[in-house]
């Protein structure tokens, strides 16, 4: 097949979503297919340019003139409308490459859904959050980690916009992502990356065309090899957390959590933000703050860990740590929300997002190492459902299925 990619962000630029397409096209490239990808414009950067057996375009629209909108000079905002320069840019190079299918990434589905799609061209769109449903792509109403969003209304959903953005921005993201539904039907495919982000995306990504594929790791993550560890690391158990160091990633109810431990285990923290007011929550308990640790490191850290701790206080969409945790082997407690009770399964307890949960669950696992490693098993088998050998041909049946329907 000859398969686009369109991504809102490609590396050099950082990020998970990235990452993820970069891996996606150069798995295809390696399994014969032709395979490109289309994304915005950056500064430095060539307009073409081939990345091993993968060929990048990079293209310019009115988005560019958005730029002091985005979050970082990294990451480009695509509004959640079309882009009509870009929609005529990207136009031109379907009309000449022709790909079987064009697989939308992030708000540039906004764009792709403008194009005129040829009759042998499908359209399908990753969902990697809530962001067909959710201007903010969190589902966080109102910056309360914990309300619950009612779902998308635009009156609300334009209050709550414009309270995260500001009001012009706010109104025109949430604005746009209601007017754009109607074109969301030449969409082929919806493939969220859990079951649990389909269903939140239902009002807008039809059950009936959604197939759930998730990201993937590197085979080679299975690899039974003992990665360096990190310095800093207490010598023996510890507990351990990974991600930013933030409220909605759960830093502050996993510090309480600690707190209430009838184990005295440390606690370490890896992640990226200020390290100061989770230090001052853990006042003088034994928490230890690691920053700019490399990932073959972080896995290291996994594998010593006696437990990894996944404290969310949001609708988390999918949760690599938690693949990165059961590959290495190490047992896990998770919060029952958003995907997280689907990754984690059977390879660890999924408990609500409280302190005396929390602590209950952790305890209970401190003290049972027959059960730790029970659950460690568990988790390195399960984390052969997210390999690429595992997930890329599901990736290749979504294409088939997108190309035997008649939607375009």
């Amino acid at each position: 097949m000859r398969i686009l990619q369109l991504s809102d962000s490609y590396p050099p630029a950082p990020g998970g979503l990235e990452q993820v397409v970069q891996r996606l096209a150069n798995e295809l490239a390696d399994r014969g297919h032709e395979s490109a990808v289309a994304t915005l414009a950056r500064e430095g950067l060539p307009e073409v340019s081939d990345e091993g057996s993968v060929r990048v375009h990079r293209l310019r629209g009115w988005t560019h003139k958005l730029a002091r909108f985005a979050e970082s000079d990294d990451h480009l905002l695509h509004p959640t409308a079309p882009d009509p320069p870009l929609v005529r840019r990207l136009q031109e190079l379907i009309d000449q490459w022709q790909p079987d299918i064009i697989h939308a990434h992030g708000w540039i589905v906004s764009s792709a859904s403008a194009l005129r799609l040829g009759p042998d061209t499908r359209l399908v769109t990753s969902l990697h959050d809530y962001g067909l449903v959710c201007a903010k792509k969190t589902l966080i109403h109102l910056d309360e980690l914990d309300a619950q969003c009612a779902g998308p209304s635009l009156g609300r959903c334009v209050r709550c916009a414009s309270n995260f953005y500001g009001v012009a921005k706010g109104t025109a993201l949430a604005s746009g992502l209601r007017e754009g539904r109607h074109r969301l039907s030449k969409v082929s495919q919806f493939l969220p990356i859990t079951a649990a982000v389909g269903a939140a995306s239902a009002a807008a990504a039809e059950p009936e065309r959604s197939t759930v594929v998730p990201p993937f790791v590197a085979d080679d993550i299975l690899a039974e090899r003992t990665r360096p560890r990190p310095p800093g690391l207490p010598e023996g158990d510890f507990i351990l957390f990974v991600g930013a160091l933030s409220a909605h990633k759960g830093a502050d109810l996993l510090i309480q959590a600690h707190r209430e431990l009838a184990s005295q285990v440390p606690l370490v923290l890896i992640g990226h933000g200020d390290p100061a007011p989770w230090r001052v929550l853990a006042g003088t308990a034994d928490v230890r703050v690691l920053q700019h640790v490399p990932n073959e490191q972080i896995q290291g850290a996994m594998q010593a860990a006696t437990l990894v701790v996944m404290p969310s206080r949001w609708a988390e969409p999918f949760g690599l740590v938690a693949i990165e945790a059961m590959a290495a082997g190490t047992a896990l407690v998770a919060s029952k929300i958003g995907s997280l009770p689907e990754i984690v399964g059977d390879a660890g307890l999924v408990v609500e997002p409280k302190p005396a949960e929390m602590a209950a669950a952790i305890d209970s696992l401190l003290a049972d190492p027959a059960r730790r490693e029970l659950l460690g098993n568990a988790g390195k088998r399960r984390a052969t459902w997210f390999t690429a050998s595992a997930v890329v041909p599901r990736y290749l049946a979504a294409y088939e299925a997108a190309k035997r329907s008649g939607t375009t």
